[in-house]
C-alpha cells in the first residue's frame, strides 16, 4: 500500500474535547455568537429543499465581489481560509520549492507545506516581538513559490507597511513567487490590502467569515486575485466545496446593513475593557490587531490556564520559544471581557 511519505512524518494535534459549558477564548471564535435574533431568522429559511440542494455560491461571489470592489470572477469560495491555504500549495508550488513566512505564524502553513514537500524558510520574530522585514526580503529566491504574510499576524500581531508589502510583492515578482496576504483577521485595527490584487498578477487575498462574521462552524471563506490565479485554484477545489446553509448564512450577513459595523463595535469594546485593565495592573500586552490579546502573567502560563479551567474558561498557551511566558485570550463582548478580567486578575495577583 501506498501512503504519501510526507503524510507519514507530520504530527498533527487535533482538539475534539467537549467544550460545552466552557467560555473559549483559546480560538478566536466570537464566544457570544451571532445576534440570536438574526440566527432566528436564518433558520426560518432553512426547510428540506434547501438542505436537498447541492450548494450555489454565485449569490454570495456577488455579495463580496459588490463589497470588495472586484469583479465575480476575481473570488473563489472556499471551506474556510483553511482550504485556500491547501489550495496555495496545491496550485502554486512544487515539491522541493521553498515557502518563506515569519514564525510563529499560523500553524497551517507548516502543515501544508510539510505535507507538499516544500521547504519552509522562516523568518524569527525576534523576542521583543519585532521582525526583519529585510530578512524576509533576502529570503525570497528563484527557488521560491510562495511567501505567506498574515496581516495582523496571529498570535504576535504584527503587520507591514505599505512600503513592505510592495517591497515584498517587487521581490516575489522577479522571482516568479505568489505571495499571500492571508486577512483572516481582517478589519480587526487593519485595512484590506484587497487593491493589491488588482495591481499585481501574484497576490492573492485570503479571508474567512469565522472571525468577525462568527461563522466558524459553517466553514466559510474566499481568496481574491487575477482572474487567472483563481481560475487555477478553482481547477483544484472540489466540485461542492461550500455547503448551503454556510453559504446561505453569509449571504443574509453581508445583506444586513451594518452588521459588520456593529459586530466590530462590540469587540472593540470588550478588548478596550480588557486592556484598559491589564494597563491599570501593570502588564505587558499586545493587542493592537486582532481579535485577540496576548498577555504576559505574573505566574507560569500553564497554571492560569489550569486556574482558569477550573472555572470554565479556556485560553491559549504555548509550549516554547518566544511565546512560552505568554498566554492569548480571544476578544469579546464586554461582559465576557468582565468575567475573564475578573477570574485572571483575581487569579494571576493572588499571592
Amino acid at each position: 500500500m501506498y501512503i504519501n511519505p510526507y503524510l507519514k512524518k507530520i504530527q498533527r494535534y487535533k482538539d475534539h474535547e467537549d467544550r460545552e459549558g466552557f467560555l473559549g477564548l483559546d480560538m478566536n471564535e466570537n464566544p457570544a455568537g451571532l445576534p440570536v435574533e438574526f440566527v432566528e431568522n436564518v433558520v426560518k429559511k432553512i426547510d428540506a429543499k434547501l438542505i436537498a440542494s447541492y450548494p450555489r455560491k454565485d449569490g454570495l461571489q456577488e455579495l463580496i465581489a459588490q463589497r470588495e470592489g472586484v469583479g465575480v470572477d476575481n473570488i473563489t469560495l472556499t471551506d474556510g481560509s483553511d482550504e485556500a491555504i491547501k489550495l496555495l500549495y496545491e496550485t502554486f508550488s512544487h515539491e522541493g520549492a521553498n515557502v518563506v513566512m515569519v514564525s510563529p505564524t499560523f500553524e497551517m502553513y507548516r502543515i501544508y507545506a510539510e505535507m507538499f514537500g516544500v521547504n519552509i524558510k522562516k523568518i524569527e520574530y525576534a523576542e521583543d516581538f519585532s521582525l526583519s522585514v529585510d530578512e524576509l526580503i533576502h529570503a525570497i529566491d528563484e527557488n521560491t513559490d510562495i511567501v505567506a504574510l498574515l496581516n495582523p499576524n496571529s498570535p504576535v500581531g504584527g503587520i507591514y507597511s505599505d512600503e513592505e508589502f510592495e517591497a515584498i510583492i517587487n521581490k516575489a515578482r522577479e522571482n516568479d513567487a505568489v505571495v499571500c496576504i492571508d486577512e483572516a483577521y481582517y478589519p480587526f485595527g487593519v485595512e484590506t490590502k484587497v487593491e493589491l490584487t488588482q495591481k499585481y498578477d501574484n497576490v492573492i487575498v485570503l479571508r474567512t467569515f469565522s472571525k468577525l462574521y462568527s461563522m466558524a462552524g459553517l466553514r466559510v471563506g474566499y481568496a481574491i486575485a487575477n482572474k487567472e490565479l483563481i481560475t487555477y485554484m478553482e481547477n483544484a477545489q472540489g466540485t461542492y466545496n461550500v455547503n448551503t446553509i454556510g453559504l446561505l448564512v453569509a449571504e443574509e450577513l453581508l445583506k444586513t446593513p451594518g452588521m459588520l459595523e456593529k459586530l466590530l463595535e462590540i469587540e472593540e469594546e470588550g478588548k478596550h475593557h480588557l486592556m484598559s485593565a491589564l494597563e491599570g495592573h501593570g502588564y505587558e500586552y499586545h493587542g493592537q490587531y486582532g481579535n485577540y490579546v496576548l498577555i504576559k502573567p505574573k505566574k507560569d502560563p500553564a497554571y492560569v490556564a489550569a486556574e482558569l479551567r477550573k472555572e470554565k474558561v479556556l485560553i491559549k498557551t504555548y509550549g516554547g520559544g518566544i511565546l512560552k511566558d505568554w498566554i492569548r485570550v480571544t476578544t469579546a463582548n464586554k461582559e465576557i471581557m468582565e468575567r475573564f478580567t475578573e477570574l485572571f486578575l483575581k487569579m494571576d495577583l493572588d499571592a
